[in-house]
């Protein structure tokens, strides 16, 4: 029996083949809506490192779990202000809008890892802007990202100036497509 999927990104994929995963036409504006959302999981540091033609960002935010992963940050359009209010727990007013500034990140590059610290689980997965595409001309509904082996997880490793001791999210971006 197959092993049942361990996260699923919930969107009509079509609505993605509408927005041409091209929502940013530049790298700045990308790293801003990242930096958004570390803002809006009160992290208060960030870090954005290139290197070997990747850029990596990692923040001391609150972190995800698996759970939180999949029910907030892939699941495209998720209304954080209507579900958990419009202030983040520490009070910071939120920066987010749409829910769909995650999806900027394929407009530079096409590939996204995510890695996630929150509550002892250390989690992460990749993201391929080729295997959305592939999905959408299947005619699929969902696209479920590959999960990474703990072994390949880089959360807490040294990065930067950023350390991960206890939450916190690293999302890294290869295979760039823009200068």
């Amino acid at each position: 029996m197959a092993e049942e999927p361990k996260y699923e990104m919930r969107i009509s994929l079509n609505v993605l083949n509408h927005l041409d995963i091209n929502l940013y036409s530049n790298v700045p504006a990308v790293l801003s809506e990242v930096v958004a959302n570390s803002w809006d999981a009160d992290a208060h540091n960030v870090d954005i490192t290139i290197q070997d033609g990747k850029i990596i960002i990692t923040d001391d935010g609150y972190g995800m779990t698996v759970k939180d992963m999949n029910d907030k940050y892939l699941n495209v359009g998720y209304e954080k202000r209507i579900i958990e209010g419009d202030k983040t727990k520490e009070g910071r007013p939120l920066m987010g809008r749409k829910g769909i500034g995650k999806l900027s990140l394929f407009s530079i590059a096409d590939i996204i890892r995510v890695e996630s610290l929150k509550d002892g689980e250390k989690h992460g997965l990749e993201m391929s802007a080729k295997k959305i595409k592939e999905e959408i001309s299947k005619g699929n509904q969902d696209y479920k990202p590959d999960p990474l082996d703990n072994g390949d997880l880089t959360i807490n490793d040294e990065i930067g100036v950023v350390n991960i001791i206890e939450h916190g999210t690293r999302i890294t971006i290869t295979d760039i497509k823009k200068g």
